[in-house]
C-alpha cells in the first residue's frame, strides 16, 4: 500500500517531499506565562502569548531509488536537490511552508499540520560504507509577519461625523503563487484522486485555499487538492485551473 504519510516544504512555488519520512520528529510549543509572588495572594501567573512553534528532526537522503523506505520513487531526486533546496533556504532567510500529512497505515486521512516557517538549522553528515547516503538534522522556527500596516484616516462625508480609518497590508500577496496554504479561484473538473479518478463535479471561479500538493508522481494529473475556506475537502484539480488570489 501507497504510504502517503509525507513531510512537505514549499518555497516560491516549489514544493519538496522528504524522500525518507524520519522515525520520529518534534513538534514544540512553549508558552511564555510569567510567575510572580504577590505579597498576600502567593503565587500567580499571568498568560502572555504563546512562544513560537519549533519542528525538529533527523533524517536520511537516500543516493539510490531502491530503498524500500523511499517514498518518492516516482519521482526521485538526489541527495545534492534537498541540500541545495534547504540550505538555499537557510542562507536565503527564506520564509517556507512545513506541512505534515497525517495519515493511518489504512489509508485513513488525519489531521495536518501547515505552517510557515524559517530553516534555522541543517546539517548533513556522510558515514562509512553507506557511499551515497547522506544523514541530516533540520530545525523549523515558525514565522509570524510582522510588517507595518499603513492607516489611513478619511473624514466622514457629513461635517462633524465620525473620522473613520481603514488598513492595508504594505506587503501584499504575490500573485500567481501555487503553494500549499495559497488562495486560489479553482474552474474545471474536480476529482476524487490526484490520478484524474472519479471525476465529481465542475468548479467555476470556486474560491479555495490549495491544501496539499504531489509533484514527485508524473502520473498525477491532477496534483492539487482544493477545499473551501472552511476547511472542507473538494478535490484534486490541475494548476492550469488555479489562479492565485490574494487571501
Amino acid at each position: 500500500m501507497e504510504n502517503k504519510y509525507g513531510l512537505y516544504l514549499s518555497r516560491e512555488g516549489t514544493t519538496v517531499r522528504l524522500p525518507v519520512n524520519p522515525e520520529s520528529y518534534t513538534i514544540n510549543r512553549d508558552n511564555d506565562n510569567g510567575n510572580y509572588n504577590v505579597l498576600g495572594v502567593g503565587p500567580i501567573m499571568i498568560p502572555r502569548t504563546p512562544k513560537l512553534q519549533t519542528a525538529s528532526w533527523s533524517g536520511l537522503l537516500p543516493g539510490r531509488a531502491d530503498l524500500g523506505a523511499v517514498v518518492t520513487g516516482g519521482g526521485f531526486q538526489p541527495p545534492s536537490f534537498y541540500i541545495d533546496f534547504l540550505q538555499s533556504a537557510m542562507d536565503d532567510k527564506a520564509v517556507c511552508r512545513f506541512v505534515a500529512n497525517r495519515y493511518l497505515e489504512d489509508g485513513s486521512a488525519l489531521f495536518d499540520t501547515n505552517l510557515p516557517v524559517l530553516v534555522t538549522r541543517f546539517e548533513t553528515e556522510e558515514r562509512g560504507g553507506e557511499t551515497g547516503d547522506f544523514y541530516y538534522k533540520i530545525a523549523l522556527s515558525e514565522y509570524r509577519d510582522y510588517s507595518p500596516k499603513t492607516v489611513e484616516l478619511r473624514p466622514a462625508a457629513e461635517a462633524g461625523g465620525p473620522v473613520t480609518a481603514t488598513s492595508e497590508e504594505t506587503r501584499p500577496i504575490p500573485q500567481g503563487q501555487l503553494t500549499v496554504g495559497q488562495a486560489v479561484a479553482v474552474s474545471g473538473v474536480c476529482c476524487r484522486d490526484s490520478c484524474g479518478g472519479k471525476p465529481h463535479g465542475r468548479l467555476s471561479g470556486f474560491r479555495g485555499v490549495i491544501s496539499r500538493i504531489v509533484t514527485d508522481d508524473p502520473q498525477r494529473a491532477y496534483p492539487y487538492h482544493i477545499t473551501d475556506e472552511s476547511g472542507a475537502a473538494k478535490g484534486w484539480v490541475k494548476a492550469a485551473q488555479m489562479q492565485a488570489v490574494s487571501a
